[in-house]
C-alpha cells in the first residue's frame, strides 16, 4: 500500500483558514498582528503576518500559489521547506517594517512571492536539469507575479512583495552555498 503524507503547507493553509474563521466569526480582528512598521509592537508582526489576512477575499487569492509553490520546495527537502519559509518570513518581514507604509501589512503574499523567486534563483544556481524545468514551469505558470511588485495601490503592500522577492533570491543564494541536489 502506498503512503501518502500531506505536505506541510496543507497544514499551513488550514491554520490560515482557521485563523481567518475565528476573525470572521469570534474575534473580529487579527490584523493588529500583523507589521506595523518601524514601532517596536510592530516586529511581532513578523512572525504572525503572513499567517493571517485581510478578509476571505485575500485568503482566497493567496491559497492556491501559497500550496503550490510551497510544496515545490517542500518536495525537495521538509527541512529545506522550513529553512526557506523562515528565511524568508524574517528578511521580507524585516524589509516591510523597515520601509512599508505606516499600516498594519498582514497576508502570504510575500512569503509566496519569496517561494516564488526561491524557485527561479535555485535553478538558476544549481543549473540541474529538474530544477531549471520545475522553474520554467513555475515562471510559465505565475509569471504575472512580477506585476504585483509594481502594484502601488494604497492598500497593495507593495514593499512586503518586493521584500519577498529579495528574501527568496537570498535564501536560494544561501542554500547554493550549503549543499547542491
Amino acid at each position: 500500500m502506498i503512503s501518502m503524507k500531506i505536505p506541510y503547507t496543507f497544514y499551513l493553509l488550514a491554520a490560515m483558514w482557521g485563523l481567518q474563521l475565528i476573525q470572521s466569526s469570534i474575534w473580529p480582528d487579527l490584523g493588529h498582528y500583523g507589521i506595523l512598521p518601524r514601532k517596536m509592537e510592530g516586529v511581532v508582526g513578523i512572525a504572525f503576518a503572513p499567517w493571517i489576512h485581510q478578509g476571505w477575499w485575500h485568503l482566497m487569492s493567496n491559497s492556491i500559489p501559497f500550496v503550490i509553490l510551497g510544496t515545490v520546495i517542500e518536495l525537495k527537502s521538509k527541512a529545506l521547506f522550513w529553512e526557506v519559509t523562515l528565511i524568508i518570513m524574517v528578511i521580507a518581514g524585516v524589509i516591510t517594517w523597515t520601509f512599508g507604509s505606516s499600516a498594519y501589512h498582514a497576508g502570504a503574499s510575500g512569503l509566496i512571492l519569496g517561494y516564488w523567486s526561491f524557485i527561479l534563483a535555485e535553478a538558476y544556481y544549481s543549473r540541474s536539469v529538474k530544477s531549471l524545468i520545475t522553474a520554467l514551469i513555475v515562471l510559465f505558470i505565475y509569471a504575472g507575479f512580477i506585476l504585483i511588485v509594481f502594484d502601488f495601490r494604497t492598500h497593495i503592500s507593495w514593499v512586503g512583495h518586493v521584500g519577498g522577492l529579495i528574501a527568496g533570491i537570498v535564501a536560494a543564494k544561501f542554500y547554493a552555498g550549503s549543499e547542491k541536489e
